[in-house]
């Protein structure tokens, strides 16, 4: 757990330092998409050839589905809860034009997702054609990608100086946004888990369930963080479960600000509000809020590799 967060914080470093030149980040973004996608090889290399995980596909995907949609819940509560009480008093109000609300962005991140999944299929076929799920658990592939991805993560936020103003020039109040969507996220993990067990669903751990919440819509990074910590099943859950947070997100964003608040969106596409999610959010709450999401999308992203896991070692 602190390796993957020290090499995150050693790309935050190196990208501030590099933050005038303009081939570090630009690397650094195609290092990003090259180990997602050997992440998502492997990940479906361990699946495909995990029999057990593939005759229970069907109620490992279900368990997913409610998981995402539970951790979904708990945040839309959440934001409720701080607009009503906390936030609605220094919400911004006066919009500005802004060039990140383009909805090429947003079909960009949709397609990417799809690429994302179809990624994943294809591990899994090659998992069960090849024996990639033997190389996969003998050479440290997946860690070594892991750990590429962490880098160049950290290269990226550290040299990207737009947000780190943005993030520095919000109110103080505004860190309770994402502190409502990782404990609405917990809150709601914790409830459809609670719901599982008493009605009689796959048996998981809570620690499990709390680490595939943590996932903050993260998918490719939680997803494989679990598979090398709890096993191909478990990171399966968490790949899945995200993504039905991200897509969730991505689809109702105008329903939770109608219904939740502007905050609604904002809590729940977690670490996606800094990219994937973040048009629909423009469209549905305002370009005013643009900081705002910002803020949540680095903080979610940044505790992820801490999160995620503490709460799979709880398992251990």
């Amino acid at each position: 757990m602190l390796k993957i967060f020290a090499v995150m914080c050693l790309g935050v470093a190196a990208g501030w330092l590099t933050r005038r030149l303009p081939h570090p980040r630009r690397i650094a973004g195609i290092a990003v998409t090259a180990a997602i996608l050997m992440l998502m090889v492997f990940l479906g290399a361990e699946v495909g050839g995990n029999e057990l995980v593939l005759r229970n596909l069907g109620t490992i995907g279900l368990t997913a589905v409610l998981l995402g949609a539970g951790a979904v819940g708990g945040v839309l509560l959440a934001a409720k809860a701080l607009w009503r009480y906390s936030f609605r008093k220094v919400a911004p109000a006066a919009p500005e034009p802004s060039a990140t609300a383009d909805g090429e962005t947003s079909g960009g991140g949709s397609r990417f997702s799809l690429v994302i999944v179809g990624t994943f299929t294809a591990g899994i076929a090659l998992g069960i054609l090849t024996p990639a799920a033997r190389w996969v658990a003998e050479w440290p592939l997946a860690m070594c990608a892991l750990y590429l991805l962490m880098l160049a993560v950290g290269i990226t936020v550290g040299s990207d100086t737009a947000t780190l103003r943005s993030i520095a020039s919000q109110p103080k109040r505004s860190l309770l946004v994402p502190l409502a969507t990782i404990l609405g996220s917990w809150a709601g993990v914790t409830a459809v888990w609670g719901v599982m067990q008493v009605a009689g669903g796959r048996p998981m751990l809570w620690s499990d369930a709390m680490a595939v919440g943590s996932g903050q819509g993260y998918y490719s990074l939680s997803g494989v963080l679990l598979a090398e910590l709890r096993g191909p099943e478990i990171g399966t859950i968490g790949l899945l479960a995200n993504i039905t947070r991200e897509m969730l997100t991505v689809v109702g964003a105008a329903w939770m600000v109608k219904r939740f608040s502007p905050l609604g969106p904002i809590c729940s596409g977690g670490a996606t509000t800094m990219d994937v999610s973040l048009p629909g959010i423009l469209r549905s709450c305002g370009p005013q809020y643009l900081a705002l999401a910002v803020l949540q999308g680095v903080i979610a992203d940044l505790s992820v590799p801490f999160m995620v896991p503490f709460f799979a070692g709880l398992a251990g």
